[in-house]
């Protein structure tokens, strides 16, 4: 005797190819429609760090009018929370939504972020290409932990006749980076209990900050490979490729390459370059 086989609505919106590629273009955009006044001036911001938001990249844009009007954010977490609306409309999480934590109150939706990261990497991965080729000027948010990404966005930037590529690298030692990190999950979280952001806080684990540090060296797996980007060969294929490095007690840094080559600092004949 065949058992009849209850399907579920939502799991079937999840897995039918034809259905999630709908909602995949939905997101994207709904995404772009987000931002209307960008400018079309072929310039690329990607401000690093090893910590998540919070940690002093915003400020630091600012400080040095890197950005803002007329500047598209590309912000995989954005994603994240259209990926997490649509599943809690589909019922995916109905059941993981219903548990309670430790403070008496359920868990939230954008706990759950890591459950869509891979989904929403492949759809700013989408994104960015459409912004690319309008020549858009662009800030992408990240860490620079991978380091492929810096001749991934070299080779992109290159083919997209991009002007200018800059890297803000803001560095903050680890026991910092992991107590605002925590800090911002719990503040999103007591504010969503007062009646705030229902999404609540974005919780970012420890063992996934604690890699970019390593051993006792002072620089970040995300700083090295800042450095490496601005390095590479390919950085010749773009006018203007920009490093700036901060940290939080000083010391900070800044190189520029114009067409391949080393202008600031400038560096002596007989000395070769960094």
């Amino acid at each position: 005797m065949r058992r009849r086989m209850h399907s579920d609505p939502a799991s079937i919106h999840l897995f039918n190819p034809v259905a999630r590629r709908r909602t995949r273009d939905a997101i994207v955009d709904a995404y772009l429609a987000e931002q209307t006044d960008v400018g079309i001036g072929r310039q690329f911001l990607a401000p690093t760090t090893a910590g998540p938001p919070g940690v002093g990249k915003s400020s630091s844009i600012d400080r040095r009018h890197l950005a803002g009007q007329g500047w598209r954010v590309l912000d995989a977490d954005k994603v994240k929370d259209h990926l997490l609306r649509d599943a809690i409309e589909q019922g995916i999480y109905t059941d993981l939504l219903n548990i309670d934590l430790a403070d008496g109150h359920r868990l939230m939706p954008r706990e759950l972020a890591t459950l869509v990261h891979t989904e929403s990497t492949k759809l700013l991965d989408t994104i960015t290409e459409i912004c690319l080729s309008r020549g858009e000027n662009l800030v992408l948010e990240g860490t620079f932990s991978w380091p492929g990404l810096g001749p991934r966005l070299m080779r992109d930037l290159a083919y997209a006749d991009y002007e200018k590529f800059t890297i803000l690298d803001v560095e903050a030692p680890q026991h910092i980076t992991r107590a605002r990190a925590l800090t911002r999950w719990w503040r999103g979280r007591q504010e969503a209990l007062r009646g705030g952001d229902g999404f609540g806080g974005r919780f970012t684990p420890g063992f996934v900050i604690d890699p970019l540090f390593t051993g006792s060296s002072e620089e970040t797996v995300c700083a090295r490979n800042a450095r490496a980007a601005f390095d590479h060969p390919l950085s010749a294929e773009i006018p203007t490729v920009e490093l700036l490095v901060e940290h939080a007690d000083g010391g900070d840094g800044t190189w520029v390459k114009e067409n391949g080559v080393v202008v600031y600092p400038q560096v002596p004949a007989d000395r070769p370059e960094p």
